[in-house]
């Protein structure tokens, strides 16, 4: 369960500081934590809440830049959200596995009968087309956060990709579970799907910023696993939560296991060339 992979850290040795890596991402941690219990103190409402705590990773990250570096730190962290010359197939990838999984659980919903082609098809409304626009620019804050800062650090510390993986995807599921209170957006939902899809999309999100060392490459797939929502709006919330759970498991075992997608190789696929390499 070791995929290593190099993703450099853009910022020279001269910028470094007497914080280590270690120290950094349990700052990092800690912030996120305690920044989480403020936001739920503070009682907004499960309509404002979330989009507060999508703020909370990418401050925390660039708070504890700042204090450990400064403002080259900073730099060094924003611009991994700017990589953008990878190989055409991760961002296939990035937009493709969210999709797919959806496709699934309608398809496996429609065999058991829980819904019809033409219900799962009905249940799309303009406001479907509007969920891509919202969604990007709180993946693409998030993601610099959670992959850009807390995973980087990580590996910057020695750890290995799955170890960043699985530490990275704690924190992020401690950050949404709190989502389950009375009138926040997980209320009535099953509780056991919860640490499957957030660990196994921390999975998913480190492999791809593993393999390109992009920010960017990394915010599209956040973004698409919450964009490509609508497509299950044909059957019971509650089932697709069950049914995201196991569907999103497999492919992060995928993830961890399979050698023909290259999880275990030691060079990222960032390509140098111009935007869609062969």
């Amino acid at each position: 369960m070791n995929f290593r992979s190099a993703v450099r850290d853009p910022a020279p040795a001269s910028r470094r500081t007497t914080w280590t890596a270690a120290h950094k991402l349990t700052v990092f941690a800690a912030a996120v934590l305690v920044l989480e219990a403020v936001v739920f103190a503070m009682q907004r409402g499960g309509h404002v809440t979330p989009f507060i705590l999508v703020a909370i990773p990418p401050v925390a990250a660039v708070t504890v830049c700042w204090a450990s570096g400064g403002r080259r730190e900073v730099q060094a962290l924003l611009s991994r959200l700017f990589v953008w010359r990878v190989n055409a197939r991760w961002y296939l990838a990035a937009l493709g596995i969210p999709v797919a999984e959806k496709l699934i659980v309608d398809l496996a919903g429609a065999l058991m009968g829980f819904s019809t082609p033409d219900r799962l098809v009905g249940a799309w409304s303009v406001s479907a087309l509007l969920v891509p626009v919202v969604v990007v620019l709180p993946a693409m804050l998030e993601e610099l956060g959670w992959r850009g800062f807390g995973v980087q650090t990580a590996l910057d510390a020695g750890r290995s990709p799955a170890w960043a993986a699985l530490v990275v995807g704690l924190i992020f599921t401690l950050l949404h579970l709190p989502l389950y209170l009375p009138g926040h957006l997980y209320a009535g939902l099953p509780v056991w799907p919860a640490p499957l899809i957030l660990l196994s999309s921390s999975v998913l999100l480190t492999w791809i910023y593993v393999r390109t060392s992009s920010v960017l490459i990394a915010g599209l797939m956040h973004a698409a696993f919450n964009a490509s929502v609508p497509l299950t709006w044909g059957l019971d919330p509650a089932w697709v939560w069950q049914a995201r759970a196991i569907t999103l498991t497999f492919f992060a075992i995928v993830v961890f296991f399979s050698r023909s997608l290259r999880l275990t190789g030691h060079q990222s696929d960032q390509s140098s060339t111009r935007g869609a390499p062969s």
